[in-house]
């Protein structure tokens, strides 16, 4: 039982830092991607959109790494819980700190990159009506 526990969590720790992993890569084009089509571009009212969209992928960028960054820090306190021999409660407590931070990580994450893919499209839209 304890083996099949411990398959399952290596599984969903996988899963999820691919997941966080798609959503730096997915940010990182947004933002080239961006930049590349504001390039030459007068600053105007016309770009605070595509503005505001690449700060939502920036912040979506940070809070993938923040998320990378707290995995490392749980991965460390998991052994070194595992090398004082705590117990299982005794392990939670001491990561359940973490986690809930990466998973708040997480979530902002999403929701950032999302608010940018909606920003970026609100001002493609802007654009095709005034042409």
């Amino acid at each position: 039982m304890k083996d099949d526990l411990n398959l399952l969590a290596a599984r969903l720790s996988d899963e999820l830092s691919k997941y966080i992993y798609f959503l730096l890569a997915a940010s990182g084009a947004a933002i080239a991607y961006a930049l590349e089509q504001v390039e030459g571009k007068v600053l105007s009212k016309e770009l605070v959109l595509v503005i505001l969209a690449l700060f939502a992928w920036c912040g979506s960028f940070y809070f993938g790494v923040r998320h990378l960054h707290l995995n490392r820090q749980r991965m460390i306190e998991n052994a070194n819980a595992l090398l004082e021999e705590e117990t299982f409660q005794e392990m939670q407590k001491r990561l359940f700190p973490i986690i809930e931070r990466m998973e708040k990580a997480s979530h902002k994450q999403y929701v950032l990159f999302v608010i940018g893919v909606f920003l970026y499209i609100s001002w493609r839209v802007v654009v095709l009506f005034k042409t």
